[in-house]
């Protein structure tokens, strides 16, 4: 007795459902990586001091980028960073500095940490929320 059984039929459903699942996991990460910027962003901006210094300059938390980035190997990323006119203070304003006496110069804020702690519990919501979305698909 012979018997015949065509699986290529469900195997093609599978990859299929598989593909769909890859391609939501996919686009749920991109926009989770975007929030997770805004989220962090938003924390650093209120951190930052408004300098008391008028004039054409930009102030830092006026100057604030979110990147999310994306490699071909599948990992991804955000970078939270000072725009063009910005971006070289932040260390300064970050770590502090020091006059060549060894006196402070500039006190060190450490907004760059206080933001991370600030926005973790958010972060960690919003990937246990990703979570239970990926599950009930």
């Amino acid at each position: 007795m012979r018997v015949d059984f065509d699986y290529k039929h469900g195997l093609d459903e599978l990859v299929a459902d598989v593909l769909r699942s890859e391609r939501i996991c996919e686009d749920e990460q991109k926009k989770l990586m975007k929030e997770i910027g805004k989220t962090i962003k938003d924390e650093v901006v209120q951190i930052l001091p408004k300098s008391e210094v008028g004039g054409k300059h930009k102030h830092m938390k006026d100057d604030v980028k979110v990147t999310v980035t994306g490699g071909k190997d599948g990992t991804s990323g955000v970078i939270v960073h000072g725009g063009k006119d910005t971006a070289y203070k932040w260390h300064m304003l970050d770590d502090g500095t020091r006059n060549p006496d060894g006196s402070v110069h500039t006190p060190a804020i450490h907004f760059t940490d206080k933001a991370m702690k600030r926005a973790e519990s958010t972060i960690e919501k919003m990937l246990d929320d990703l979570e239970k979305r990926i599950a009930n698909d």
